[in-house]
């Protein structure tokens, strides 16, 4: 049997969490050696008590561009690069010193990544990645360069400056040097965990689209009345205005936010409107409501979608908006703006609820995805990593 490294070194929330686990599950029930990595610890703290397995801290090397605007207008995955690590040589080398000194200590048979760009790095034709990423954190690399996110949008930092830091820093520790900025991320998987619909490079895809590992939800049919599921973080600036709207909407709803204090919920309380202190399971969820708001998350807004639910999205980052794009582009979702907080959000509400059109349109697109199945994303994802085992074993 293998060892294997698994986890991500970017990334906030615990999407990536659900992610991954199911895969790392899988692989110790076939008798693997699993060795989890991951940068906010803190952040995931509850969910990492319950787990009995060596967990890594690895570097966070997260900074600003130096005279970016904020927020940062990027363009392509490599500007969140170099928001993390590979803008300056300094603190690229002093990553993939902490990375190399990580996997020399693991000594993995194979990487497992999500969202993990120095870790892809430090891999570079030395060990077997496969990367199990979302449509937004595993961009085509088959190109030299990384696509744009969008039409409009440029790159902020120069391809030509990024390769010259990737390259100086592998010289330096006499490591294979790469000759363009995307070729250490053709790696021996590539597995696009998202709906196509989804997807921000659908056109551009060359990668195996294999679903979200969270899992789809059966398409529920409608409840007679409009009722709404919030699921948000108070972390963000925009949510105290979203819920008074909330609050000052008739609606009956229920709001789950991560942070929630006990001041903010009883601010809240007004009839009909249930706030839980607990995640509430998506597929009752679901079941109990109309439409469902959030942040724009992927696991969730895949959900929805196979549940047949209209969404409304209060984007937060750049991969957040596109998703909230999409699902407007498919008559089944609307963004939620600042103009669209507070006072609007009432009648935003009502309007929503009273569209029959963007229902419908819901409750056919679940039918569809639900028709394209069934989906076994770990399955595949496993079998993805036999195959890489099978031939570096042979090699």
């Amino acid at each position: 049997m293998a060892k294997i490294l698994v986890g991500y070194e970017l990334g906030a929330g615990h999407g990536h969490v659900h992610r991954l686990m199911p895969v790392v599950r899988a692989l110790e029930a076939e008798g693997h050696e699993v060795i989890f990595f991951l940068r906010n610890i803190k952040e995931n703290a509850v969910l990492l008590a319950r787990e009995k397995r060596t967990i890594l801290p690895v570097p966070d090397l997260v900074e600003r561009i130096p005279n970016a605007p904020k927020p940062a207008p990027m363009g392509t995955y490599l500007d969140i690069m170099c928001h993390s690590g590979f803008y300056r040589r300094q603190a690229l080398h002093a990553g993939m010193l902490a990375w190399r000194g990580l996997i020399e200590q693991a000594d993995p048979d194979l990487v497992i990544c999500d969202h993990s760009p120095i870790c892809i790095l430090a891999c570079f034709q030395d060990r077997p990645v496969v990367q199990v990423a979302d449509g937004f954190t595993l961009p085509p690399a088959s190109d030299d360069q990384f696509p744009l996110f969008r039409e409009g949008r440029k790159h902020m930092v120069d391809p030509a400056h990024v390769l010259q830091v990737m390259q100086y820093v592998q010289a330096q520790n006499r490591r294979p040097v790469p000759q363009s900025v995307t070729e250490p991320f053709r790696t021996a998987g590539r597995l696009v965990c998202t709906l196509p619909e989804l997807d921000p490079y659908a056109d551009l895809r060359e990668d195996p689209v294999i679903g979200p590992v969270e899992g789809l939800q059966k398409p529920q049919p409608l409840p007679e009345r409009p009722h709404f599921f919030a699921y948000v973080s108070l972390e963000h600036k925009k949510t105290k205005p979203f819920l008074r709207g909330l609050r000052a909407s008739k609606m009956s709803g229920e709001i789950f936010a991560r942070a929630m204090t006990d001041d903010v919920a009883k601010a809240l309380a007004r009839p009909g409107l249930t706030v839980h202190r607990e995640p509430q399971a998506m597929k009752d969820v679901i079941a109990r409501a109309t439409m469902m708001i959030h942040h724009g998350g992927n696991g969730t807004s895949c959900a929805a979608l196979s549940g047949g639910r209209v969404q409304l999205t209060l984007p937060t980052h750049m991969e957040a908006r596109l998703t909230g794009d999409a699902l407007t582009r498919l008559g089944v979702g609307r963004l939620l703006m600042n103009k669209d907080l507070d006072k609007a959000l009432p009648a935003i509400l009502d309007e929503v609820a009273a569209n029959s059109g963007m229902a419908e349109r819901a409750t056919g697109l679940a039918a569809e995805i639900k028709a394209r199945g069934p989906h076994r994303p770990v399955d595949q994802i496993v079998e993805t990593c036999r195959k890489v085992l099978s031939s570096a074993k042979t090699a």
